[in-house]
C-alpha cells in the first residue's frame, strides 16, 4: 500500500510540475506577443507621421507637373534655378530625408526587408552627402541622427 502512495504522489507532483511549467511557458509567449504587437504598433505611429509631413510637403506641389522634375536627385547648380525651383528642391529633398528617416527606423525595429536595405543605404549615403541641401541634424529624430553620424561625410572634407 505504501509502495503505491509513493507513485500517486509522484505522479501528483510530476502533473503539477508540467502544469506550472505550461502556465509559465504560456506566460512567456504573451509576454513576448505583446512585446511584438507593441513594436509594430509604435512603427505604425512613424509611418503614419512619415506620411502625414510627406502629404504636407507634396501638398505644396499639387498642380504643378513641373515641379515633380525636384523629387529626383537634385539639380548640381542650385545657383542657376529660380526662386520657385529651388524651393521645390528642397522640398524634394526634404520629403526624401523623412522617407528614408522612417525607412531606417522601419529597419532597426525589424520591419524592414533585409535584402532591400543594402539599396536604402546607399540612397541615405547620397542623399545625406548632398552638401548644399542638407538639412540640420537635429530635424530628425535622435535614432537617425546617430545613424547619420556613423555614414562617411563627404561635406565635412570639400569644407576643409
Amino acid at each position: 500500500m505504501r509502495n503505491k502512495l509513493s507513485v500517486a504522489v509522484s505522479f501528483s507532483g510530476l502533473a503539477n510540475f508540467l502544469g506550472t511549467m505550461g502556465v509559465i511557458g504560456s506566460l512567456v509567449f504573451v509576454g513576448i506577443e505583446l512585446r511584438q504587437t507593441q513594436t509594430i504598433a509604435i512603427a505604425g505611429q512613424i509611418q503614419e507621421r512619415a506620411k502625414m509631413e510627406t502629404d504636407r510637403i507634396l501638398s505644396y506641389t499639387q498642380g504643378n507637373l513641373e515641379a515633380q522634375k525636384f523629387f529626383a536627385d537634385s539639380p548640381s547648380n542650385l545657383e542657376e534655378l529660380s526662386e520657385d525651383e529651388l524651393v521645390m528642391t528642397r522640398l524634394g529633398y526634404a520629403w526624401k530625408g523623412i522617407m528614408h528617416q522612417n525607412n531606417y527606423y522601419q529597419y532597426s525595429v525589424g520591419l524592414f526587408d533585409e535584402n532591400y536595405w543594402p539599396q536604402q543605404e546607399r540612397r541615405i549615403t547620397n542623399w545625406y552627402n548632398n552638401c548644399a541641401l542638407r538639412s540640420r541634424l537635429e530635424s530628425y529624430i535622435e535614432l537617425f541622427q546617430e545613424y547619420l553620424l556613423t555614414i562617411e561625410d563627404r561635406c565635412v572634407s570639400r569644407e576643409q
